[in-house]
Parts: C-alpha cells; structure tokens; sequence
C-alpha cells in the first residue's frame, strides 16, 4: 500500500506538488483551508478551489474544509501521513499545525507567528539583530498619527498583518494619503473580522528581489531567485514583469546570505520559502516571507526549463531525502535559460470586444504559456490597480535572455500605446475604408516573381498567383516567395482575436526570404492602421521594410 503525503491546498504553483508526490510513488491527499478574509473574497477563493479540485487526477483525496480544527485532524490522521505539506499561502497554518500535532518533520508550531504575521516577522528580525522595517499595529487613526510622527517619513505603508498579494496595500504619500488609507483599512475591519489587523510600517524604497529557498533540517538552499519591475499608476504599486536572476551580480549575494539569515531568525528547519526583499543604499530588508512555494501559478515544466529543477520536487528532497538535498545544496547556481513574467496592464476601464492578445503572445519566440483568468467571465475588465486586476500573464522563456527581454518589451509599449491590439474594446462602426487596389495591379507594382500566395475576403482571380480564402488557410502550401493580404470588408474585421489568428497563420506561409505584401486596404480595418499591422507582423517574427517610393501606401516585410 502507498504511503499517503498530504497537501494543504493545491491553488498556484503549489498544485505541481500533486505530480511531484505521485511521480515519487506515494499517494498525494488534498486538504482545503479556510479563507480568513472577508466575505467577498471567500467567494473567489472558493471558486478558486473548486477549479484546482477539478485539476486533480482521478482517485486523489480531497477533504474539504472545516472549522472545526480536530475533524480535520482526525480526517488527516486516518492516512498515517508521512509528510505535511502547504501549497499555498492559505495552507501554511493548517499544515504546520497538522504537521506537529502528528510528529511529523516539518517547523516548530511555536513561530508560526513570525511565519504568517508580517509584524511578528519583523519583530523576529529585530531580536535577532539584522535590518528590520519599522511598523506597528494600529487599531484607531489616533494611533496612525502618533506613529507617523514617531516614523518620521513622509513615505509609509498601510497593509493587513495577515494576507497575501496586494489586498489591503496601500503606499502612502504624506500625512492625508496616509490617514484616507487608515481610514478604509479600519472601516474594513471594523465590517468584518477576517481581515484582521492592520499594520503601518515606514516605507523601503527600491528594488524588490525574491529569494526563494528550500530547507532541510535548518540548512537552507537557494532554488530561484528573481526581481520584480513595477509602475506607479493608477495610484497604486502595479506589476510590471518578474524576471529571474541567471547570475549574482554585484551586490546581490548580500541579499542571499541576509534571506539565510532571516530564515534562522524566524526559524525555519523544513520546507520552501518565498521571500520578498527590497533592496536600497542600506542593503536589503525583508519585506515578508510566504512559508509556501512561490505563486504566479508557474508550472512545473515552467521552472525546470529554466532552473532545472522546480521548487516543490526540490522541497520534497528536503522531507524525503536529505542525502539529495545536500548534494543539490552544494552545487553553484546556474539557471540554464531567462525567464519572465509579463504581468498585462489595464490601463483604463474596457468593455471587452475580442482578446487579440491570445493570438498575438503566442508569435512571440520566447513564449511558453499564457494565463488570463479575467477574460470570459465578464465583458467588463476594470483598469488594473493590483495584482487581482491585472489583465493576464504570459510566461516566456529562451535560450538568448535579449529575446525574452525584447518580447517583454514589445508586450509592454503595447499595453500603454497600443491597448487595442491587445485588449479590443466594442466601439461603433466607422466608415475607415481604403479603395481595394485590384490584385494584378499590386502585383505587377511590387515586381512579384516566383510563388506568389493571395489571401483574400473578395471573390477574385489574380495571374501566375495562388488565391485563398479563410477556408483554405490551413491547408496551403507554406514555402511562398510573396504572401499578399487582401482582407478589404470591415466586417472580416468585427472579430479581432479572429482576424489576428488568421493573419498570423497566413504569414506563416511565406518562405525565408520571402516578402509580405499589405495594402491600406486591409490594415485601414485594424485598430491604429499601418500600426496595428506591424505590431502584428512584428510580434510573428516579420522585419518591416522601408517603403519604397511610388508604392503607395503598401507596407513591405520579410521573412
């Protein structure tokens, strides 16, 4: 009979354990946790939990949760568990508690303060002797005021003691940004108990690096390290991209051995941690630390392409085999490819058309996969201003860390500049229109020689040149010397996500070499016109030409 290890939650990164637990021959058993926030937020995370469970492979445990801590306990002990285990933030709790009350391996009940408060972290820090964040609990605006004269800074932060996320942040500029904050957090509270209490800190401005370890025994090992990009907009601290660190540059091995020592401080012996350090000219402080793998959702596959190695295998080593972890703790840090995590930005309000930006991030060379939970439950997107309202992620990844840093890139100037192309809002008709130039005409002006591919939405013929329309595009030759778009009916266009699809499965008809040819006929139609189509030539990979004289208003690009 297989030995059972139990997960408490599997939601984000955290469900690759149940793959981990299975491909080491033991049988995984799922427990779910209790939300402690507030009730609008217990219905998402419920919601979330019913689309993990649907994940889960045939014949895997669940038990659900409960208030009632001794029943699950007693539902946990009839597997005789080798291991417990937290998958997600929300686990961390339930599991270091099952875990001691069963005398299994795993970190001592009597932190899981410093583990899950982030005033309680700070205050371990402060015993301990290293860099600390200055804060305070506050329970009135009273006691807001007294400590913001006491913090001496203009800049602070209000933040929940207990939660996950950007959910009850908020970076305060000044005395009046600060009190309005206060003001909200408390009022909050005050309407519901789960959100618990509030905590003000001075605010660390500068670089914000994770350091991601696994422990054995109290001996600890970096497994990934990265920094965060974020904007000031929308009056909040918004998620730009996350992007690994391949090599220790100068500066940074100060911030692992100082997330070495924080985890001593805290006392940590088992398991991932997840921890988040700004760094300024002082060096770097702790911002807090999640005793869990790390979020963002990253699959397995993911991680090993570039670490390796994926975080909660490596965690398990720590459980199951400390002979491996110390062979794998002894090895120098070499991630084998770039990676990164473009997070999409709304920057206004959009009544959602078409999503275009699920055709387009797949051109892109560095792509690996691509999350956008928001699109098909409400046409109606708000503007980011956390990470609960981001548009999406996309996941990429490549050999040459300029490709995964230019597609970052490109995703970005998209989505302050180009917004349509991404996200397409319903808008109404236009009379935006070019005279369709006939199609032998085109090709005699562009000297087309050879091959020569015509996908259109008119009923035509075209000499020495093979025409198409939509139904034909899967099937067609795909070695072309010139490709030529002639797509010239709004309503072709009325679907962007279509359209886009389509159009980049023409343009992988072109041979190396070969030439694109567009007339303003059809790119009148996109959304920015002779824009919209280079973003769309250049996210397939495609060099956009000079013009040349005479032409017309023909865009050129080649393969």
């Amino acid at each position: 009979m297989k030995k059972h290890i139990v997960i408490v939650e599997i939601l984000s990164t955290g469900f690759n354990y149940v793959e981990d637990v299975l491909a080491r021959g033991y049988q995984p058993v799922v427990v779910e946790a209790m939300y402690p926030g507030t009730e609008e937020d217990r219905a998402i995370f419920q919601e979330a939990q019913e689309m993990a469970r649907q994940r889960l492979p045939e014949g895997i445990p669940c038990i659900k949760a409960n208030k009632d801590y001794n029943v699950i306990l007693e539902q946990v002990r009839a597997y005789d568990p080798v291991i417990v285990v937290a998958g997600s933030e929300f686990g961390v709790e339930l599991a270091t508690r099952l875990s001691s009350d069963l005398g299994l391996l795993g970190n001592p009940w009597s932190i899981i303060g410093k583990m899950t408060r982030k005033n309680e972290m700070q205050q371990a820090l402060a015993d301990y002797g290293i860099r600390y964040i200055r804060g305070r609990i506050i329970r009135s605006e009273a006691e807001a005021e007294a400590f913001y004269q006491e913090l001496d800074t203009k800049h602070t932060v209000i933040k929940r003691a207990r939660g996950s996320g950007t959910l009850g942040l908020h970076f305060c500029e000044g005395y009046d940004e600060l009190m309005d904050a206060v003001h909200a957090e408390l009022a909050q509270s005050e309407n519901d108990e789960n959100v618990g209490d509030i905590l003000m800190q001075e605010r660390i401005v500068g670089r914000e690096y994770i350091v991601n370890t696994v422990s054995c025994a109290g001996k600890h090992r970096l497994v990934s390290m990265c920094f965060y990009d974020k904007l000031q907009m929308n009056g909040s601290n918004i998620y730009n991209y996350m992007e690994t660190v391949n090599r220790l540059d100068v500066g940074n091995s100060a911030i692992v051995r100082y997330a070495y020592d924080v985890l001593d401080a805290i006392g940590i012996q088992y398991g991932p941690v997840h921890g988040e350090y700004m760094v300024d000219e002082k060096g770097p402080v702790l911002i807090e630390v999640n005793c869990r793998p790390m979020g963002a959702g990253q699959t397995r596959q993911y991680l090993e392409k570039i670490f390796g190695q994926h975080e909660t295998d490596s965690a398990l080593d720590a459980y199951l085999d400390p002979v491996k972890f110390e062979q794998e703790r002894l090895k120098p840090y070499r991630p084998l490819r770039k990676g990164m995590i473009k997070s999409f930005i709304l920057p206004n309000d959009v009544t959602l058309e078409s999503a275009p930006v699920l055709q387009l991030v797949r051109q892109l060379p560095s792509y690996f996969y691509s999350v956008f939970e928001r699109l098909g439950r409400d046409p109606f997107l708000s503007h980011t201003r956390d990470l609960e309202t981001t548009g999406g992620m996309v996941y990429l990844v490549h050999d040459d860390e300029r490709v995964v840093k230019e597609d970052c890139a490109f995703l970005h100037m998209l989505e302050m500049k180009y917004p349509e192309m991404l996200f397409n809002q319903l808008k109404p008709e236009t009379s935006i229109h070019a005279p369709r130039i006939p199609l032998d005409v085109l090709m005699k002006e562009t000297d087309c020689h050879g091959s020569t591919l015509v996908f259109s939405d008119t009923e035509t013929e075209a000499p020495d040149a093979v025409v198409i329309d939509s139904k034909g595009l899967s099937s067609a030759y795909d070695c072309y010397n010139n490709i030529l778009l002639d797509l010239s009916r709004p309503e072709t266009f009325a679907d962007m996500e279509s359209v886009s699809q389509q159009i980049f499965m023409f343009l992988s008809k072109v041979r190396e070499g070969g030439r694109v040819l567009v007339p303003e006929s059809t790119y009148c139609h996109l959304p920015y016109g002779a824009a919209g189509m280079e973003i769309l030539l250049r996210a397939h990979g495609l060099r956009i030409e000079v013009p040349l004289a005479g032409k017309g208003r023909l865009l050129i690009a080649s393969a």
